[in-house]
């Protein structure tokens, strides 16, 4: 059913402009939607980030390094999933509050959106790990905030955001980290986070 013929009994209009009204399925008269996550795609505030290591050593480690953007107000905070897998046994961490000392490789978080031209805001973002480009990233302080380990040959994380989401603190460094159980594990780790501004 064309927009312009929606009952009104079934149109959502826009309260900043009206004469933008919902599309509706036209079986069940039922509004048609994406949810927020997906809009931020749309929007080119969505950006991912991954690492990798085919043939990991036992206690080899796989990291992704996030600084979250300054404090400002209003506050652009970064709403995170990650992905995480492993061929053998593997333990994923999340170190907060750290502070970055050398290694990995500065990295531009792709933007989900190909036709966008936007960046991220965070203030950096860093690969590291033992057989990667770079090396391992060396930090010191922070406080471990999570702490998973996985059998071999599975992976977690990321298929409900709501409940695997993390809300990343202002000006806050991050290490996502994987490490091996076993020699010669294949092992993948992946950020993906959509930028949006509070209020």
């Amino acid at each position: 059913m064309p927009i312009s013929t929606i009952p009104e009994k079934y149109s959502l209009s826009d309260p900043s402009d009206p004469g933008r009204v919902n599309e509706f399925d036209p079986l069940f008269k039922a509004p048609l939607w994406i949810d927020i996550a997906h809009h931020e795609v749309h929007e080119g505030d969505t950006f991912s980030v991954i690492a990798s290591d085919a043939a990991a050593a036992s206690t080899d480690t796989v990291q992704i390094y996030i600084n979250a953007p300054a404090v400002a107000s209003p506050q652009k905070r970064m709403h995170l999933i990650l992905n995480h897998y492993g061929s053998g046994a593997h333990s994923m961490v999340i170190t907060e509050g750290v502070t970055f000392s050398s290694g990995g490789a500065a990295y531009v978080p792709l933007n989900r959106h190909r036709g966008s031209a936007k960046t991220t805001s965070a203030q950096a973002v860093r690969i590291g790990g033992d057989d990667l480009p770079g090396g391992v990233v060396a930090y010191t302080g922070g406080t471990i905030i999570w702490t998973e380990l996985i059998g071999s040959g599975k992976g977690s994380g990321g298929a409900t955001r709501g409940t695997e989401e993390w809300i990343l603190d202002a000006n806050t460094a991050y290490i996502f980290e994987i490490i091996s159980g076993f020699t010669s594990t294949a092992i993948n780790i992946s950020a993906t986070w959509y930028e949006h501004t509070d209020g």
